[in-house]
C-alpha cells in the first residue's frame, strides 16, 4: 500500500471519529438549549394558570390559539406525596385545532390549593420533532463528511505528493543502483531536513556496501585460488604415487580413496564459492535466455551420462520460456534441476518436462514418499539414499531464483516429484 493511501486512510478514520463525536455533542447541546427555552416558556405559562387558579380568577381556554394548552385536575393526597411535584417530558399530543398529532414538551406541576387539597396541572407546547432533527443532522453531517474526505484526498494528492518528491526520487535512484557498476550520483536537493539526512545516510550506506562488495569479490577470488592450488598439488602427487610400481594392493586402494576424497573436496569448494558469488550478486549480466532451448541442449548430455538407468524422458509443450538473466546461471539452474531428476530417479523411471511461456516443470519418479519442503533447499541436505551427494544442487537453484525474483516450488503427486520454476 502506498504511503499516500495509508495517510489518507488514517486521516479518514480520525475525521470519522471526530465528526461522530462532534455531531453527538452538537445534538445534545442544541436539544438542551431548545428544551431550556421551551421549559422557560412552559414555566411562565404554568405559573400564570396556577396564580389565577389560586386567586379564583377565570382560567384561559385550554386551547387558546397560541399552540399552548393545559389540563387541570384534582389529585389525591397520597398521589401528591408519592409523585414528583415538577416533571418534564417529551410526548406526542393531539392538537384538535390542527386535527393531527405533534411532538410536544410537557410540564407537570402538583400544587396545593388554599383548602389543603392538591391539583395537578399539565401544560404543553408543540416542540421540535427530534427524529426529523436527527435525520437532518445525520444528512448534513454525512454531506460534510463526504466533502471533507474529498478535500483530504485533494490535499493529500497535492500536498503530500509534492512533499514526497525527494523520497520518490531517492527510491528511484536506489532502484536503479547496481552494485559493482558505474552509477549516477544522487542529485536530490531538498529543504526538508529529514530527507536531507536520509540522502546523506543512504549515500554513506551505499558506499560501505560497495566496499564490502569489493572485499567479498577479492575474498572469493583469493579463496578459490588459495584452496584449489593445494588440492591440485595433492592430486598430482597422488597420481605420481599411483604410478609407483612398488605399491601393494592395499596402499594403492588407500591412495585411490584419498584421491576421491580430494576430488570431492575440490568439487565442494567450487560449489560453495559459486554459491557465495551468486548470493552476493557477482553475476550482473542480464540477457534474454531461453530456458526451454537450454533444457533440450543439456538433456542430450544427461541422457548419455545416465544411459544405464534406462530413464524415459518426455517433453511436453516446448514453448519458449525466456528470462533475463546471466547465461552461465541460466545453464546452471537448468543443469541442477535435470541432474536432480536423474540422480534421484529409479531404474527404468520417468522424467516429464513441461515448458510454457511462464514456467518450466520437471517431474521425475523416485522415492515413494514426498520430500520435506522445509529442508530440500537448505545447504548439505541429503536424502537417505543419497549421502554421497554434495547437497548443494537445490540450494544453488534456490539462490539463483532469489537472485532473479523467480519462484521454485516442489510438489508430490501420483508418485512424481515435481519442481516448477515460475516467473514471478
Amino acid at each position: 500500500m502506498r504511503l499516500l493511501h495509508v495517510v489518507t486512510f488514517r486521516l479518514t478514520l480520525m475525521a470519522t471519529a471526530l465528526l461522530t463525536f462532534w455531531s453527538v455533542l452538537f445534538y445534545i447541546a442544541m436539544m438542551d438549549e431548545v428544551n431550556d427555552e421551551v421549559d422557560d416558556s412552559l414555566e411562565d405559562y404554568a405559573e400564570m394558570i396556577i396564580l389565577r387558579s389560586l386567586r379564583g380568577e377565570d382560567l384561559p381556554r385550554s386551547a387558546n390559539g397560541t399552540n399552548n394548552f393545559y389540563f387541570l385536575r384534582e389529585v389525591s393526597d397520597a398521589y401528591a406525596k408519592t409523585t414528583s411535584s415538577v416533571r418534564y417530558a417529551d410526548r406526542d399530543i393531539f392538537l384538535t385545532s390542527k386535527n393531527e398529532t405533534e411532538p410536544a414538551r410537557v410540564l407537570t406541576y402538583i400544587y396545593m390549593r388554599a383548602d389543603g387539597h392538591y391539583n395537578e396541572l399539565t401544560v404543553a407546547t408543540p416542540n421540535i420533532d427530534k427524529s426529523d432533527l436527527r435525520g437532518a443532522i445525520a444528512f448534513w453531517i454525512g454531506l460534510l463528511y463526504v466533502i471533507l474526505i474529498i478535500s483530504i484526498k485533494l490535499v493529500n494528492l497535492w500536498g503530500l505528493k509534492r512533499s514526497m518528491k525527494p523520497l520518490n526520487k531517492l527510491l528511484g535512484w536506489l532502484d536503479r543502483y547496481r552494485l559493482g557498476q558505474t552509477n549516477e550520483p544522487l542529485n536530490n536537493p531538498t529543504k526538508i531536513r529529514e530527507f536531507r539526512k536520509l540522502n546523506e545516510t543512504t549515500e554513506r550506506s551505499m558506499h560501505r556496501i560497495e566496499q564490502l562488495y569489493e572485499q567479498q569479490k577479492v575474498f572469493v577470488g583469493n579463496a578459490s585460488h588459495e584452496m584449489q592450488t593445494p588440492i591440485a598439488v595433492c592430486q598430482n602427487r597422488i597420481e605420481m604415487l599411483l604410478d609407483d610400481e612398488g605399491l601393494n594392493e592395499q596402499q594403492m586402494g588407500d591412495l585411490i580413496k584419498v584421491r576421491q576424497t580430494l576430488q570431492q573436496l575440490s568439487r565442494l569448494n567450487k560449489l560453495l564459492l559459486m554459491l557465495c558469488r551468486i548470493e552476493n550478486g557477482h553475476f550482473s549480466a542480464n540477457e534474454p535466455q531461453n530456458l526451454t532451448m537450454i533444457t533440450e541442449r543439456l538433456l542430450t548430455d544427461y541422457q548419455a551420462v545416465y544411459a544405464s538407468q534406462d530413464v524415459r524422458v518426455e517433453l511436453h509443450d516446448r514453448k519458449p520460456f525466456v528470462l533475463n538473466m546471466d547465461e552461465n546461471l541460466a545453464s546452471m539452474l537448468v543443469a541442477n534441476l535435470l541432474k536432480n531428476a536423474y540422480a534421484h530417479n529409479v531404474q527404468g523411471g520417468q522424467i516429464h518436462i513441461t515448458a510454457t511461456t511462464d514456467s518450466l516443470r520437471i517431474a521425475n519418479t523416485g522415492e515413494s514418499q514426498p520430500l520435506d519442503v522445509s529442508l530440500i533447499f537448505q545447504r548439505f541436505y541429503h536424502t537417505k539414499n543419497r549421502q554421497t551427494s554434495t547437497g548443494l544442487g537445490l540450494a544453488m537453484v534456490d539462490a539463483i531464483c532469489k537472485r532473479y525474483g523467480l519462484t521454485i516450488a516442489y510438489s508430490f503427486d501420483n508418485g512424481l516429484h515435481t519442481f516448477t520454476l515460475i516467473q514471478s
